[in-house]
């Protein structure tokens, strides 16, 4: 069975993730910045992105569905590195 996990962010959140897997990335709503390796993406709403394993940083507003690439426990492919609010 695969995971996945549904974030909903608002204007001037920061959420930084680590990731031990690779993950697909779908925008269902809004626009979203993510940067991860150095690496600048930027998603809008029903588009998605295969991101690789390392630190993610997350900003935008909408919604964001994440799910791991392989099939894996639940939650053992990510952790919350901190969340910030810079508004």
């Amino acid at each position: 069975m695969s995971h996945s996990l549904r974030l909903e962010l608002a204007d001037g959140e920061l959420l930084v993730l680590q990731l031990s897997r690779r993950c697909r990335v779908y925008a269902r709503s809004g626009a979203h910045w993510l940067t991860i390796d150095g690496q600048d993406i930027c998603l809008q709403g029903g588009e998605s992105t295969m991101l690789p394993a390392g630190k993610l940083l997350l900003e935008g507003h909408g919604q964001l569905e994440m799910q791991p690439s392989t099939s894996t426990p639940q939650c053992s492919w990510l952790s919350i590195a901190s969340h910030y609010q810079t508004v």
